[in-house]
């Protein structure tokens, strides 16, 4: 008798232990699958270094600004990415509460969204801007994962276009913007351009991921 409790307890162990062995296999390969997705999606934007990986992974904002001039012309061109510690529909409840960044960030001192016209417009003020800047920018509010053109209608960097994509990979959310611009010089240098953007888009993106986490 105890032999065949013996037998029926060792039948259900290994059962158990197969079940448990499959489980872990399924999620092994989910994060494999994840991890490929998220390579591709990244493999045209950004290579990024392993510095830069550790501070993706750690949530950290990544911002590269590249700003030339010729003639009497300029060229201002950015990309920033991050990836978000939650999944985007939670992530997003928050980010897309456009007329909230001003009460979030210091820096902003307006902010409002005119979703008839698709007008999203922020008023800045920082030391390292060369004077207060009202930006507009036509973009549909955030709201799911897909990607999003925008466009600046108006102001010093008029024309400049650009998107960003938001897109989740193993209940992180991941957020890629890209930007480009040509237009007739600016009074403002390269160097102070690149530096302005590049800091303040950190600056902000982190207290929105604070913001929404």
């Amino acid at each position: 008798m105890k032999s065949l409790i013996a037998l029926q307890q060792f039948k259900v162990n290994n059962k158990c232990m197969k079940l448990f062995t499959i489980i872990i296999i399924f999620f092994l390969n989910f994060n494999a699958t994840a991890t490929a997705d998220l390579q591709i999606f990244l493999k045209n934007k950004w290579k990024l270094s392993k510095t830069q990986m550790r501070y993706f992974n750690n949530a950290k904002i990544l911002a590269k600004s590249e700003v030339d001039d010729f003639d009497d012309k300029q060229s201002f061109g950015m990309k920033a990415l991050v990836k978000h510690p939650r999944k985007c529909s939670k992530a997003l409840r928050k980010l897309s509460l456009l007329e909230q960044y001003q009460d979030w960030i210091n820096f902003i001192k307006m902010s409002k969204y005119d979703p008839k016209n698709r007008l999203f417009t922020i008023k800045a003020d920082h030391p390292l801007l060369p004077f207060p800047m009202i930006v507009h920018i036509i973009v549909d509010r955030p709201t799911k994962e897909g990607r999003y053109p925008f466009v600046f209608p108006t102001g010093m960097f008029r024309g400049l276009s650009g998107y960003f994509e938001i897109r989740e990979f193993n209940k992180k959310c991941v957020f890629y913007a890209h930007s480009n611009w040509i237009g007739k010089k600016t009074k403002i240098p390269n160097i102070v351009i690149e530096i302005f953007s590049e800091t303040l888009s950190k600056i902000g993106g982190e207290i929105l991921i604070r913001k929404s986490t």
